[in-house]
C-alpha cells in the first residue's frame, strides 16, 4: 500500500513540476536576479528570422521604437499577455515592430498555436538557441519596449505581466510628438431596396489591409493588417449600407495616398511603390470564376484606386482623426428564377405545348478578376496602354469615349476576328459548351444565386463572347403529336406520349412525328433520311427537340447586358467591369421553341438575336 502512494506521489509531483516549467518560473536566486536586462539598459544584440526566413535583428531595428516578447505558448501568463500585445500591435503596428520570440519551440509549433489562437501579430525564430540567455536566467514571459537608440525603456517579466494601457502610455510617449491617432469608419455599399434581400456575409468584413504611400514621391510607407472591425449599430440608413469601425491606430503624420482591401490574403506582404500594388494585384487568378457562396469572411472587396489620394494626416491635440473609406464588393450577385412553373405556348388561343425550365449554367464567366477598376478612352482596341493611377484608374468620365474596362479586354480584341483561344480567359466558355453541371432551376418566386465575376457587353456588340450568358435547359409538352397512319394515308393527332417518337418536330404551331409528316402536311420536300441538324432546319421553320432523361429537351440562350445606351452604339458600361452589383434574371415568358442542342459558335456583331424565344425581366442595378 506504501509503494502504490509513493508511485502516485511521485507522478503527482513530476505533473505538478512540469506544470511550472511551462511559464519557467524564477527559482531561489529572486526575480531581480532572473532578469539579466533591465530598464535603462542597452539592448544586446540579437538575430531572428521572421515566417519567410527574412533576418530581422537589432541592427536592422535601430532607429525605431519596438517591443521585444519572449514566451512560450503552454505558459499562461505568456498567452494572457498575447491578447495585450496583439491589441497593442493593432494600434501601432505602423509604428512600433512587435518581436515576438519562442523561447525554445519551433515554428510550426508556433504557427498552429497562432492560428488557432486567432493572432495576426509576427512571430520570429531565434538563430541562435542560447539567444534567451542574454537576457534572462529563468522566467517568461519577458517583454521589453526599446526606444530609437536601443535603450530598454521598460521591462516586464510574470509578476505582473504587461498591461494594455502601461505599455500604451510609455509606447504615446515615445512615439506621440510625430503619431496621428487614427479612427476608422469603413462603410460599405449594399445597394439594396426594401424588397431587396441580401445575406449579411456578402458585405461582411473580417480583415483589412491599408497601404500607404507617400503621396508625392509615390513611395511604399506602411501597410496594417486588421482584424479587430466590429459594424456599427444604429446606422442611419442600413437598407443601403453598412458601416464598420475598428479599434484606434496610431499612425505617421503625413500626406499619403491610401489603398483599401478587404478579406484579401494572396497580396504582396511588401511593393517599393503604389503603381507596383496597382498592377500586382491585377489579374489574381479566380479559378472557378464563380462562387455558389460567399465563405463567413466576407467578399474581396477594394476602395477605388482613387478615392484616398493626398490625404493630409495632421496630429490634432486630444482629438482623433477619422478615416472614412468606401469599399466595394469585386463580385456581382445573380439571382435567376422564373414567375411560373410552367409557360403555355399558344397560337391563335390554341396552346400546343408547355415549356418547363428545369436548369441553368452560366457560361463566359472571367477566371481572372481585379481589385481596383480601370478607366480608358477607346477609340480603337488595338492597343493595351500603360495602365498609370491618374489616366486609368477610378470613376469613368460620362464624356467622350472612356469607359470602365477589363485589362483583358485588350488582349481579347487584338485579334477580334479570333475567339480560339478564348478559353483560357474564361470558365465554362461558351466556344467549349457541354450539357454538364447545370444547376437545378427553384420553383417560381424562388431564386437560384451565384456570384459572378462580370463582364457586360452591350447587346449589340457582342463580338466574340465578351458577355456572361445563361444557358436555360427545359422540357417540352406537346398537347398532342401528329403521328401518321400509314394504313389510312393519313395525320392523327396522338396525345399519348408513350407513342412519341425520340425526337419530333414543330412546324406551323404543331408537332410532327417525322419529316415524312411534315412534307405531307406542308407540301414540302426535305429528304426523310436525314438527320438534320437545327441550322439546316431554320430556313424551312422547322424546330425540332430530342427525348433524353424523361423529357423533350430544348434550350435557350441569354446574354446579360446593359441598357444604358438608347442607340447601337457603347454604353458606359459596355465591356465593363461590373462590381457590386446586383442582378435578377426572371423568366417572365416563352413566346417558342429553342434549339434541341447549343452548338457554341464565334459570335459576331450579327450573332442572332437570343431574345426572341425567352422573355427576361431583367432587374439589375
Amino acid at each position: 500500500m506504501l509503494n502504490y502512494l509513493q508511485k502516485y506521489r511521485s507522478i503527482y509531483l513530476l505533473l505538478l513540476i512540469l506544470s511550472l516549467s511551462a511559464c519557467q518560473l524564477d527559482n531561489d536566486e529572486g526575480r531581480e536576479a532572473a532578469s539579466l536586462v533591465k530598464t535603462g539598459d542597452k539592448i544586446p544584440a540579437f538575430s531572428l528570422d521572421d515566417a519567410d526566413g527574412h533576418e530581422v535583428s537589432s541592427s536592422s531595428l535601430s532607429g525605431k521604437v519596438y517591443i521585444l516578447n519572449f514566451f512560450d505558448t503552454g505558459c499562461p501568463d505568456c498567452r494572457q499577455e498575447f491578447e495585450v500585445l496583439q491589441r497593442i500591435y493593432n494600434k501601432y503596428q505602423a509604428l512600433v515592430p512587435v518581436i515576438n520570440v519562442p523561447r525554445s519551440q519551433t515554428k510550426d509549433e508556433v504557427e498552429d498555436y497562432w492560428n488557432k489562437a486567432g493572432l495576426s501579430m509576427p512571430f520570429y525564430i531565434a538563430r541562435d538557441k542560447a539567444l534567451y540567455s542574454k537576457f534572462a536566467t529563468s522566467g517568461i514571459p519577458r517583454t521589453y519596449i526599446v526606444d530609437e537608440s536601443g535603450n530598454v525603456q521598460a521591462a516586464f517579466s510574470d509578476s505582473p505581466i504587461a498591461d494594455y494601457e502601461t505599455l500604451d502610455n510609455i509606447l504615446n510617449q515615445l512615439v506621440g510628438e510625430n503619431a496621428v491617432s487614427l479612427s476608422l469608419r469603413l462603410k460599405v455599399p449594399t445597394r439594396a431596396s426594401a424588397n431587396d434581400f441580401y445575406f449579411h456575409n456578402e458585405y461582411a468584413i473580417t480583415s483589412l489591409q491599408l497601404w500607404f504611400f507617400d503621396a508625392e514621391t509615390k513611395k511604399f510607407v506602411s501597410k496594417l493588417d486588421l482584424r479587430n472591425l466590429t459594424p456599427l449599430e444604429g446606422n442611419s440608413d442600413p437598407d443601403y449600407d453598412i458601416t464598420y469601425m475598428c479599434d484606434d491606430l496610431s499612425f505617421m503624420a503625413g500626406v499619403y495616398d491610401i489603398f483599401a482591401i478587404a478579406n484579401y490574403s494572396i497580396g504582396p506582404d511588401r511593393v517599393n511603390y503604389e503603381d507596383e500594388l496597382l498592377n500586382l494585384v491585377d489579374s489574381v487568378t479566380y479559378v472557378e470564376g464563380i462562387a455558389a457562396n460567399i465563405s463567413d469572411r466576407g467578399p474581396v472587396m477594394t476602395s477605388r484606386a482613387t478615392y484616398k489620394l493626398g490625404v493630409d494626416l495632421v496630429p490634432w491635440i486630444n482629438k482623433e482623426y477619422m478615416l472614412s473609406i468606401d469599399v466595394e464588393r469585386v463580385l456581382a450577385k445573380l439571382q435567376i428564377g422564373v414567375s411560373h412553373n410552367s409557360f403555355p405556348l399558344k397560337h391563335n388561343e390554341r396552346k400546343y405545348a408547355d415549356i418547363n425550365i428545369t436548369n441553368y449554367k452560366i457560361v463566359n464567366l472571367n477566371t481572372q478578376y481585379y481589385l481596383f477598376l480601370h478607366k480608358d478612352n477607346l477609340p480603337q482596341f488595338s492597343e493595351q496602354p500603360e495602365f498609370t493611377l491618374e489616366e486609368n484608374f477610378g470613376d469613368y468620365i460620362d464624356e467622350g469615349e472612356q469607359y470602365v474596362v477589363d485589362p483583358l479586354f485588350y488582349r481579347k480584341t487584338l485579334n477580334a476576328a479570333d475567339a480560339n483561344s478564348f478559353g483560357k480567359y474564361y470558365q465554362s466558355w461558351f466556344g467549349a459548351f457541354t450539357t454538364t453541371d447545370f444547376a437545378p432551376m427553384p420553383t417560381a418566386n424562388n431564386y437560384g444565386y451565384a456570384y459572378i465575376l462580370e463582364n457586360t457587353s452591350f447587346k449589340t456588340s457582342q463580338k466574340n463572347g465578351y458577355s456572361p450568358g445563361i444557358i436555360f435547359k427545359a422540357a417540352v409538352n406537346p398537347t398532342f403529336v401528329y403521328l401518321y397512319d400509314t394504313k389510312l394515308k393519313e395525320l392523327k393527332e396522338e396525345y399519348r406520349p408513350e407513342y412519341w417518337p425520340n425526337t419530333i418536330y414543330l412546324y406551323k404551331y404543331n408537332f410532327y412525328e417525322s419529316i415524312q409528316a411534315i412534307n405531307i402536311a406542308g407540301g414540302l420536300t426535305l429528304d426523310e433520311l436525314v438527320d438534320y441538324t437545327d441550322a439546316q432546319l431554320k430556313p424551312y421553320g422547322i424546330k425540332q427537340c430530342k427525348f433524353n432523361m424523361g423529357v423533350y429537351e430544348t434550350y435557350y440562350t441569354y446574354w446579360i447586358h446593359h441598357r444604358n445606351s438608347p442607340t447601337d452604339t457603347m454604353g458606359a458600361m459596355q465591356y465593363g467591369i461590373v462590381r457590386n452589383n446586383f442582378y435578377r434574371i426572371v423568366v417572365t415568358g416563352i413566346s417558342g421553341i429553342g434549339n434541341s442542342v447549343i452548338t457554341p459558335e464565334i459570335m459576331r456583331d450579327n450573332y442572332p438575336n437570343s431574345y426572341e424565344d425567352v422573355i427576361i425581366d431583367n432587374g439589375n442595378e
